[in-house]
């Protein structure tokens, strides 16, 4: 199959809201929010939410298309960090598994560090929670290496969210 890697539009909010939901179910503690918390919002808060990824200068948020059928089937951003000035972190990280296995990841995570690159952040990194195996797996092969960071998960304390850098940003 063939897949474009672009900047989602704020058109595809309904498509961007599936794509999220369809995520916070394959792996529910993966991700800041709930599956519930995110049923919840309105439809205005993911136009705004769509609209935000879509224009802003401040982050990111990248998306593969299945070039056959239109269908979102990964997603991927980048913002700066929450409570480190200086730093972006990678978000929202999720690819359907219809498309996993092919170079969609890879790809969403070149476009999104592309793009962190363009700004005035000092370094890139990433949360991936500790028994993320396969995709602490695919961070290394992309570059990122562990921090020694880590914190506990805000969806399962018994799990610890460990960060990673991707060390050839600068």
């Amino acid at each position: 199959m063939a897949y474009t890697v672009r900047r989602t539009t704020a058109d595809e909010w309904r498509d961007f809201r599936e794509l999220r939901l369809a995520a916070l179910l394959d792996s529910p503690t993966n991700y800041g929010q709930t599956h519930e918390q995110a049923l919840a919002m309105t439809d205005e808060q993911w136009q705004e939410r769509a609209r935000t990824n879509a224009t802003s200068t401040e982050q990111a948020f990248y998306v593969a298309v299945d070039d056959a059928t239109g269908r979102l089937v990964g997603m991927w951003s980048a913002a700066p960090h929450f409570n480190r000035p200086g730093s972006w972190i990678v978000l929202g990280v999720f690819v359907r598994p219809e498309a996993r296995g092919t170079d969609v990841a890879r790809r969403l995570n070149q476009a999104v560090i592309d793009f962190a690159r363009t700004t005035d952040a000092k370094e890139l990194v990433l949360l991936v929670r500790d028994d993320n195996e396969r995709g602490r797996r695919f961070y290394e092969r992309e570059g990122f290496t562990l921090t020694g960071f880590a914190q506990p998960h805000n969806l399962d304390p018994s799990h610890d969210l460990v960060e990673m850098r991707y060390e050839d940003f600068r």
